[in-house]
């Protein structure tokens, strides 16, 4: 006598919807056995979904089928209907073809088929494909959906690193920026943009300022770097004969546009400037800046242990000219001339006054310039409204109106973005050159109490160029152009004290004029050239 096995499928939604349970299944199917008079053998039950046959229950039915010989009298496996078998009508007719081989019969009892007939496989081809069109359908709806709300500009899925998933009283879902992971984030993405690290210290440092939270796994990382979801823009697949593109997310961002794209150039080595890869101990903050004065090769830095368990710390040249510098001698004295270097009070509002006066008498071609493409969009503009209005009057083809569109949108979006970089430029300039400034003023508090990474960007900051230390003091042959204008006024001011100069400068006696230039797109301090 044959005997039958019972395979009992639900999904989770499916049993949610539509009332589907395991129980009620069984109930059914173990009525059907006693009516039929079949003795049940075993029963299978699992939640898995019917798109495929990688389904553990599944599965461990096909590995007792094979591990069962002498099965001459075959066997049944009994299931409500064929959707709770399948949904997948060509994985379906396999599966029905290696069960024949181990001599078993796939039964529904509600769609009950006799597959000898040949006219049955028609409604046994209607059973598979319906579940699987369903399917089909139901996955179709939900991507324009999710494409539709993207084009809306919302942000589909688990929130990405840095912000977090959030509910409206409304009931409608939105990210926000994460209070702990979008602060450091965004600092990262201003390490990479000034340049003074690699991106590979830049993630081990967040790592460190998060102290085991959040996720900031080393592929998090890379991947948010690539991310413009964090300058505010959404990616809009391609899909058949639309085109791929970027809209407007309403997430708040987390930097802006330029940054991300620096951030971008930087990373593809586009805007990369090479600079020493060095990670320095907190007793060493000027390793990796200073030059031998001997060999002039770049002087490292170490600790030696001195016989009491102590740990002395010096800067010394690799090579065999012997350089070797006490770090407690050579920091000292670098922050006593960086003291002698900080300007009197007044003198940065002095500078600033005169900073914005020439910005202003500079500045009025930028301001022209800003005038006339403004005017150039507004032409533009009226182009398109008319060739709009030509086109819905009929005195326009469609191929002719999508041409003008193309070619003067295109041509739109370059102008904003030349007026956007101009625009940045005139943006409350008092405030923002008087608050760096600020800080320029209080440049050697800020080095002293400052922790490693404050004073070695200090440092690649002031000095363009290596620095030099004959064990008393030490020079450079040039400092940052602002830096150096500021503090060259501000020692005529003070005069020398005792003949003993304490200038960075001293290296060179042939220091070239400095003078502010202007750019139209952004500001620049820099040195002139004779």
């Amino acid at each position: 006598m044959r005997k039958a096995d019972l395979y009992i499928r639900v999904s989770t939604d499916e049993q949610a919807d539509k009332g589907y349970s395991q129980r009620d299944q069984e109930d059914r199917l173990r009525r059907y056995c006693e009516l039929k008079g079949i003795p049940v053998r075993d029963v299978y039950i699992e939640d898995h979904s019917a798109k495929s046959f990688k389904r553990p229950e599944w599965q461990k039915y096909l590995s007792t089928l094979r591990k069962t010989k002498n099965n001459k009298a075959g066997s049944i496996i009994l299931f409500t209907k064929w959707d709770r078998f399948s949904r997948n009508a060509g994985d379906a007719y396999q599966m029905i073809n290696q069960l024949r081989t181990h001599g078993v019969e796939p039964v529904a009892i509600e769609q009950p088929l006799d597959l000898t007939i040949p006219e049955n496989k028609i409604m046994l081809a209607f059973y598979l494909a319906s579940p699987e069109v369903e399917n089909d359908r139901r996955a179709l709806n939900v991507f324009h959906g999710m494409r539709r709300a993207k084009k809306e500009g919302r942000y589909m899925g688990t929130a990405p690193l840095g912000y977090v998933n959030k509910i409206t009283e409304g009931k409608k879902k939105f990210i926000a920026p994460h209070d702990f992971e979008a602060p450091l984030l965004k600092w990262a993405f201003e390490q990479i943009v000034s340049n003074n690290f690699n991106t590979e210290q830049i993630w081990k440092m967040v790592r460190e300022k998060a102290d085991g939270k959040g996720r900031f796994s080393k592929n998090n990382f890379w991947v948010a770097m690539r991310n413009p979801l964090y300058c505010g823009k959404i990616f809009i697949p391609p899909y058949k004969e639309e085109k791929g593109c970027f809209v407007k997310g309403q997430h708040e961002p987390l930097i802006s546009e330029k940054t991300f794209a620096d951030v971008q150039d930087i990373l593809d080595g586009r805007k990369r400037i090479v600079k020493p890869k060095i990670v320095a101990m907190d007793n060493l903050p000027l390793r990796g800046f200073l030059k031998c004065p001997k060999c002039k090769r770049m002087l490292t830095g170490s600790a030696s242990k001195g016989k009491m368990g102590n740990y002395y710390y010096y800067y010394h040249c690799s090579s065999a000219c012997g350089t070797r510098f006490k770090a407690e001698t050579a920091n000292e004295a670098f922050l006593k001339q960086l003291r002698y270097m900080s300007p009197k009070e007044g003198m940065v509002d002095v500078f600033i006054e005169a900073f914005i006066k020439d910005f202003n008498s500079k500045t009025k071609a930028q301001n022209t310039e800003r005038a006339n493409i403004i005017d150039e969009i507004d032409a533009l503009n009226k182009r398109y409204q008319n060739a709009l209005l030509k086109n819905a009057d009929g005195e326009m083809a469609d191929d002719d109106f999508q041409e003008v569109k193309k070619l003067t949108k295109g041509k739109i979006e370059v102008l904003e973005r030349r007026l956007n970089d101009l625009a940045v430029v005139g943006t409350e300039i008092k405030d923002l050159v008087a608050s760096t400034l600020k800080k320029v003023a209080n440049i050697d508090r800020r080095y002293e109490n400052g922790d490693i990474e404050e004073k070695r960007l200090i440092v690649s900051s002031m000095f363009p160029d290596f620095l030099e230390f004959d064990g008393t003091r030490h020079r450079t042959p040039r400092l940052n152009s602002a830096i150096a204008l500021i503090y060259q006024n501000n020692s005529k001011l003070q005069g020398k004290k005792n003949g003993t100069s304490l200038s960075f400068l001293d290296l060179s006696q042939d220091v070239t004029p400095l003078r502010l230039e202007l750019r139209t797109h952004r500001l620049r301090v820099c040195c002139s050239t004779n």
